[in-house]
């Protein structure tokens, strides 16, 4: 037995303390440590998806006796190695861009930037465990690791009503994360194990044991509590707020990267063991969907706020998730887990170009006050140029593969059993893109176009810290553009595992 693996997890619990003791000496330049200890876990999933594509199984796995649990695994699949690939890169730049952003929020106290960056190492730790996990109360227990350091971030230096915001930010995912426990328990009482394997196999091999309606609130209640983590339109209070006014570092990391695990959850709990059950409800879900994709980029549209107008962006962007996932189709599960990949590197470069902004113009978030930035800040502006492209679906930008393969699925689905129904909701979640095109362009002319004003003639660009996590995100967002063939393949295969077709 490896433990390849366990030290994708070992190292960022024992980052915790090593970031705190290495701030009070280091102050905001610990950020370079944390940046480096997440590394480990980036090359540690490298080296496990190097070792399970010459496997049999085409994955690599570690078990580990968890009595009376069951086993506590872990493993690199088709459907997890390229989310925790983009996971562990986004948690190493961000920690990178958290240098310069957090010293005009802390100042000089050592031991703040020590609380800071160990809440930050566990919050890593949260994300990488929640996608590695192989048992449902694994999974369970790192979902809300992920809750608890991200309350703490937001309350302690997040903007505005900061207290009020964390607040209804752990108590909206705490509901839905205690609804999913709810889905959990009764499914392993159901399977008489929590081991994912375990429970895909007893459930599938006695079908007919389990009444179909208890196989549809079992389904409707893990889809409420993963619906509330992607905030899909109604379950969606805690979003703009906690988006908005959480330091840009935290904002930046819950868009690109956690809000999506809800949508990896679905694929891998609930549409693997229950694919008939998802089914059944696809249709409501797909019309769900649909309302956050038009909900989130209207409310994108009106904002003055640039920080707001992301935070919808992202409620969206959701949407589309949710929507391909909805079409229970090969080509729409292979494009919603793209679209995870699409948003997380083009929400990474908007949210870090945006902390640029505030850092260099004195905190200004109103794109009125704004303009004229492409030439005091060149590399900030061309990064949030090609992030905003990703958004639009423009062809040469990941945005693109992942929107033209959930929409081909929603199209598919339509016309395989033609319903009337499933064609209004594909033509119009392709009429959803002119209002994302819209927000983004009106975005990018405020912000960095136009005459300067008397504010940002004094700009300049932002430090090294910032613009290298924003050109490694931009090359990233066009390679795989270019390129998505190895990514796609991947989720095209777990798509025809679960719809078996």
């Amino acid at each position: 037995m490896t433990f390849l693996l366990i030290g994708a997890i070992v190292v960022p619990l024992i980052g915790v303390p090593v970031v705190y003791w290495f701030s009070l000496l280091l102050r905001q330049k610990a950020g370079y440590v944390a940046s480096l200890l997440s590394l480990v876990p980036l090359a540690a999933v490298l080296i496990a998806g190097a070792e399970g594509a010459s496997s049999p199984q085409g994955a690599y796995s570690e078990l580990y006796s968890w009595s009376p649990i069951g086993t506590f695994g872990l493993r690199v699949d088709n459907l997890s190695l390229p989310i925790l690939l983009i996971i562990s890169l986004l948690v190493a730049l961000i920690a990178l861009f958290s240098v310069p952003y957090m010293r005009q929020r802390i100042g000089d106290d050592p031991g703040r930037y020590g609380l800071y960056y160990s809440l930050y190492m566990l919050y890593s730790l949260g994300m990488i465990g929640t996608v590695l996990a192989t048992n449902l109360i694994e999974f369970y227990l790192f979902f809300e690791i992920m809750l608890v350091p991200s309350f703490f971030l937001i309350a302690e230096w997040g903007y505005g009503e900061r207290d009020k915001i964390s607040l209804t930010y752990f108590i909206w995912t705490h509901i839905g994360a205690l609804v999913l426990l709810v889905g959990i328990l009764v499914t392993g009482f159901l399977a008489g194990s929590t081991d994912m394997d375990s429970v895909v196999t007893n459930i599938a091999a006695n079908p007919s044991t389990i009444p179909s309606l208890v196989r549809l609130g079992v389904v409707g209640a893990m889809s409420f509590g993963l619906f509330v983590k992607i905030a899909q339109f109604g379950l969606h209070a805690w979003l703009p707020s906690a988006y908005a006014e959480a330091p840009t570092p935290i904002s930046a990391l819950l868009s690109a990267a956690m809000t999506g695990i809800g949508g990896y959850a679905i694929v891998r709990i609930v549409m693997t063991i229950y694919p008939s059950g998802f089914q059944t409800l696809s249709a409501i879900f797909a019309g769900w969907a649909l309302v956050t994709m038009f909900y989130g980029s209207a409310m994108a549209l009106v904002q003055d706020d640039v920080k707001k107008l992301l935070a919808y962006s992202s409620m969206s962007q959701m949407g589309y998730i949710l929507f391909g996932l909805a079409t229970f189709t090969s080509l729409g599960i292979s494009g919603s887990m793209f679209q995870y990949i699409s948003n997380a590197t083009a929400k990474g470069i908007l949210f870090i170009a945006v902390g640029a902004i505030m850092l260099q113009f004195r905190g200004e978030r109103s794109m009125s006050k704004m303009g004229g930035l492409a030439g005091r800040m060149p590399v900030t502006a061309s990064a949030a140029f090609i992030g905003s492209l990703a958004l639009m679906g423009f062809p040469s930008t990941n945005g693109f593969f992942s929107e033209f393969l959930l929409f081909q699925g929603g199209f598919v689905r339509a016309t395989t059993a033609f319903s009337d129904y499933r064609v209004i909701v594909a033509v119009l979640g392709v009429v959803a893109t002119a209002f994302t095109a819209g927000y983004s362009l009106l975005a990018l002319k405020k912000i960095f176009f136009g005459p300067s004003n008397g504010d940002t003639a004094n700009v300049k660009e932002a430090p090294w810290t910032i613009t290298v996590p924003l050109i490694v995100l931009s090359i990233l967002t066009v390679v795989l553009g270019i390129y998505p063939g190895p990514v796609i393949s991947r989720f095209a295969a777990i798509g025809k595992a679960i719809v078996g077709a």
